[in-house]
């Protein structure tokens, strides 16, 4: 019989593995395994409400895109009255229109005005363009919330002066609405600028006064410019 060699230090034979042991590891393994996927699960979970957050948020953005009449204006109203009914998250308006009809725009406006005032946030932002009863629509978003992107332009102006009526006490009772719509708009556009009513007047008297978003923020008629 061969000799055993003679034992090393550290060569002391390994305890054989307890069934308890290989259950112990098992365990750990599972309870491991669980984890992850709960990881995984609550991750994805998170991915999906932010989605879905994205999604909402979007739906509550409107937009006006060319004139300003009775039926898309109408439908504006409907839609922002509908969102802010249904929750107090902010909404938001993009404009790019060149103007159109004096009682429609009013209409839009005191309209968005009674939806800030039930404590909604309503951020407005011109694409495009803003011309003539569009820059008053602008004036109704929240305080600090009239937004431009950085090619947008802004004009102002005085009402049209136009009568389509044969009878001088007709013209003569339109032209008389008008002069009062008129004070309206000058006293939205010097109220939210902080420009003096008599420079507004003068300011639109003399011409179509066109501003790009630069000089629109320096006049007072946007609060920021969106750049990217």
């Amino acid at each position: 019989m061969p000799a055993q060699p003679p034992d090393q230090p550290g060569d002391e034979p390994r305890p054989a593995r307890r069934p308890a042991d290989e259950r112990a590891q098992v365990t750990a393994y599972a309870s491991y395994r669980d984890l992850n996927d709960r990881l995984v699960w609550d991750l994805i979970d998170a991915v999906k409400a932010v989605l879905r957050k994205e999604a909402t948020d979007r739906l509550r953005d409107v937009y006006l895109v060319g004139d300003i009449e009775k039926d898309p204006t109408r439908g504006v109203i409907e839609r922002m009255r509908e969102l802010a009914n249904d929750s107090t998250k902010p909404i938001t308006l993009y404009l790019n229109s060149a103007g159109g009809n004096v009682t429609d725009g009013l209409a839009l406006h005191d309209s968005i005005r009674q939806i800030v005032n039930r404590g909604v946030q309503v951020t407005i932002v011109v694409q495009g363009m803003a011309y003539s009863m569009t820059s008053v629509v602008l004036q109704a978003a929240s305080l600090g919330h009239r937004l431009a992107q950085a090619h947008s332009w802004i004009m102002i102006h005085e009402p049209a002066k136009w009568a389509g009526w044969q009878s001088t006490s007709a013209a003569a009772q339109h032209l008389d609405r008008l002069k009062q719509m008129q004070t309206q708009i000058y006293e939205i556009l010097a109220a939210r600028s902080g420009k003096p009513l008599q420079k507004i007047i003068r300011d639109t008297k003399r011409t179509d006064f066109y501003l790009d978003a630069k000089k629109a923020m320096e006049y007072g008629l946007i609060d920021g410019i969106i750049d990217g």
